[in-house]
């Protein structure tokens, strides 16, 4: 990525919220081993990484924006956390096969890296995913269809995984804000 790029998300992670923690993640969680290593894919600020640590797992927390990582050290020394935040290029999936037992990956979406995230999980590690359908271009952000999912996509991209639980539509917050997604848990096949 480029530099121009690395400024833009630097520029979107100096606001100070954190943010809460995405609802069909926390809702899985029990279903990746407690107290196993998790990879928090595009952690941002932490919304999801911090949680999961406080849930009992060890979190590394990989992300493009140096302020965002640096956001979430801050957050994870003060609260005495497992989290080890990475400053990571996408474009360059550099984890190693079979070292986690889980992956998040929230609102971030490069096809290509379907396959290293099988690769980089152990026999049994369970993929946590949950992000845009291209409906949500009728709500606002994002707009650009690159970064939308088509209907059942998400299916056919972690289709070498056990799918373990699925669901696209119109999703509701807590806060009354609405989305278009699509998650999916899948379990690495071992």
């Amino acid at each position: 990525m480029s530099k121009d790029r690395r400024s833009t998300w630097n520029a979107r992670h100096r606001d100070t919220s954190r943010g809460a923690p995405e609802p069909f993640v926390m809702e899985h969680l029990g279903l990746i081993p407690r107290g196993g290593i998790v990879l928090d894919v595009a952690a941002g600020r932490g919304r999801n990484a911090i949680p999961i640590a406080e849930a009992g797992f060890r979190v590394v927390a990989a992300d493009y924006s140096e302020t965002g990582v640096r956001a979430i050290a801050d957050a994870a020394r003060k609260k005495r956390l497992p989290v080890h935040p990475v400053i990571a290029d996408f474009d360059n999936f550099a984890f190693r096969a079979g070292a986690f037992d889980g992956i998040i990956n929230v609102n971030f979406l490069d096809r290509a890296l379907f396959a290293d995230f099988e690769r980089a999980l152990k026999p049994g590690g369970t993929l946590i995913v949950d992000t845009f359908l291209i409906d949500q271009m009728d709500l606002g952000h994002p707009k650009e269809p690159h970064f939308l999912l088509q209907h059942y996509e998400l299916r056919e991209l972690a289709a070498r995984l056990e799918l373990l639980r699925y669901r696209e539509g119109l999703v509701v917050y807590p806060d009354r804000s609405r989305a278009w997604r699509a998650g999916a848990v899948a379990r690495r096949r071992g």
